[in-house]
Parts: structure tokens; sequence; C-alpha cells
């Protein structure tokens, strides 16, 4: 038969093993705010302070410390805790757990933890976290840089031509799939090689650039219409040619936006830098071809039917705009078959 008055293995002072522990821990009377215990490291920090009260030798404080939480601890029975900033760029990690004595009587186990050096490599990894974050946010915008240069015309800002040709076949598929019609403005400056002979390339340049930025809506405008949508594409297609996708819009819709289209070109003049062209023996104008599918062309076609229908425009006498004429169209539409 065992002896149950026989010692139990592992046994410990309790004593023995708060002092052994790296932090300083105080067990303190809540009701008065009295130490009652030190450990050992307690009392190598603050000396003996038996029976005196918590916030006048720990922290030094008259009154019980704003960020005292024993109370919170006392009533909850949970640990509780706070965070402490030293004047000297440290931190302490101070922590309350309710404690009951063997007498009954209620105590408190505060612990006080030097954190500084966990809060000094927070703070290196967040200042490396905000590094990071940074070189990837730039990292992004150059590749969003490096996309915009593969399908923008570095002039004028306006989609390029490869990008046209990949969007013309979505917008294709999409009107033969829907039944909706897609038109197509294609244009040509007027008498553009006058203005660079007379005017030198540098004020050609420009004439492209602010037709880019018309095109793109980026010029105020005399009122609150707006001539472009955002589904529509403008693209510069090559040299002084541009050429504008809508989607969903007949060729009544596209006739009346390349009018505006026309207006506003003659009146870029009036755009700083370029006034000097105002005067000029040719004035500056546009001449502008469309074409709708299904009416004139597959939309694979478009470009084609709206290219002759600009040649028409320009054998009219420029500065107009003309839809594909009847019999191109068919002949286009014979050739798909």
């Amino acid at each position: 038969m065992l002896n149950s008055h026989a010692p139990r293995p592992n046994q410990y002072d309790p004593q023995v093993l708060l002092n052994s522990q790296p932090v300083v821990v105080a067990v303190i009377d809540p009701a008065s705010y009295k130490v009652v215990f030190q450990n050992q490291v307690s009392l190598e920090k603050f000396g003996d302070i038996s029976n005196q009260t918590c916030h006048e030798k720990i922290a030094f404080c008259a009154t019980p410390c704003e960020f005292c939480k024993m109370p919170e601890a006392l009533q909850t029975g949970q640990i509780t805790a706070s965070e402490v900033p030293l004047p000297n760029d440290k931190y302490l990690l101070v922590q309350w757990a309710k404690a009951e004595t063997t007498d009954g009587r209620v105590h408190i186990l505060e612990t006080i933890t030097d954190i500084t050096l966990t809060k000094r490599q927070y703070k290196q990894t967040e200042v490396l976290n905000q590094q990071l974050e940074a070189a990837n946010c730039e990292l992004r915008n150059l590749n969003q840089q490096l996309k915009d240069h593969s399908v923008r015309d570095g002039l004028t800002g306006l989609y390029n031509r490869a990008y046209f040709e990949e969007v013309l076949q979505q917008m294709g598929a999409r009107a033969k799939r829907s039944g909706e019609p897609l038109s197509l403005l294609f244009l040509d400056f007027d008498n553009f090689k006058s203005i660079n002979d007379t005017f030198g390339h540098t004020s050609g340049d420009q004439v492209l650039r602010e037709m880019g930025r018309l095109l793109d809506g980026q010029l105020p405008i005399e009122s609150d219409q707006r001539i472009w949508r955002a589904s529509d594409v403008a693209t510069r297609y090559g040299g002084e040619e541009f050429a504008v996708l809508l989607p969903n819009t007949s060729i009544e819709g596209a006739v009346a936006l390349a009018e505006q289209l026309r207006d506003r070109v003659t009146r870029l003049t009036n755009v700083q830098g370029l006034a000097n062209l105002a005067s000029h023996a040719f004035p500056l104008s546009c001449s502008i071809g469309a074409a709708t599918f299904p009416t004139h062309a597959a939309p694979t076609e478009l470009v084609l039917a709206a290219d002759k229908a600009l040649y028409v425009a320009k054998q009219a006498g420029k500065n107009c705009v003309k839809v594909c004429e009847q019999e191109s169209a068919v002949h286009l539409i014979e050739q798909i078959r």
C-alpha cells in the first residue's frame, strides 16, 4: 500500500520559481496598491519596497498610473496588459493577473518585461515593409508604363495601330454576337505636309499632340456635352492618320460625331502655340471617312471601307465627312463573300 504522506516528486518553492524569472515580478494588494512580495529581479531594480504603493515606488506616480489595468484584471479575472513607452526610447510590457492566496485573500501578480528590443525590431520591420511596399508600388507603376508604352503612341498618347487592330477584332466579334452596329471613323489632316514645310516639324508634332488630346477627351470644351464615350477607342493609325472605333453606334450617330470632331479640328488654332496656323494659306482642317458594320462591311473590312470614304472626302474638297458609298460597300461585301 502506498504511503499517502510520502513527498511528491518535483515539488518547488513558489518563491524560488518567482525568483528564477528574468522579469520584474511583484505581488500587490489591489485594495491599497501596496507591494506584498518582490522577486529577486524586482529587488535588484527597485530595492525593497514592501508595504509601499507600487505606483509611487515603481512608476513614480503620486496616484495610480494612467496605464494601470489592475482593476480590470481584478474584475474580470483575465490577464490584462499595457505597453508603456519610456522617455529614453525604451518600452515596457506591464501585465496583471489575479492571484488568490491560501487564506482566501485576492492579490494581483504584476510582471514588468523590457520589450525595447522587440519594439525596435518591429519598427525596423515596419520600415522595411513600407520600403518594400514603396518598391512594389514603383514596380507596378513601371510595369504599367511599360504596358502603356507597348500599346500607346509616344507622341500623341493615343493607342497605337497594333492595339487598335486587336481591339477591332474584339469589338467586331462582340458586334457580330449582339447584332449591334460598330462604326469606324478614319480621318486625316488636310495639307499636313505644307504645315511641316512652312512651320517645321515642331509645329507639326504639336498639331498631332493636340489632336491626340482632342481624341482622348483632354481638351477643354465649350459646353457640358462631351464628344466621346469611355467605350470609344481613339488611335493614331499612322503619320497624320487617326481612327476612332465607336461601338453600338449607327452610321447616323457616327456622322454626327464626325461633324463635331471636324469642327473642333478647325478650332485647334485657338490652342496656345498654334495661333500662327490661323493665318496660314491652308487652314487647319481634316477629312473624315465613316463606315459601319453591318451596313458597309464586316468588322475586319471597316478600315478599308472608311478609308475609301476618306478618299471621297479628299476628292470632294477636303474638310468634310463622307460615308462609305453604297457601290463600294456592295463591292466589299461581295469580296468578303
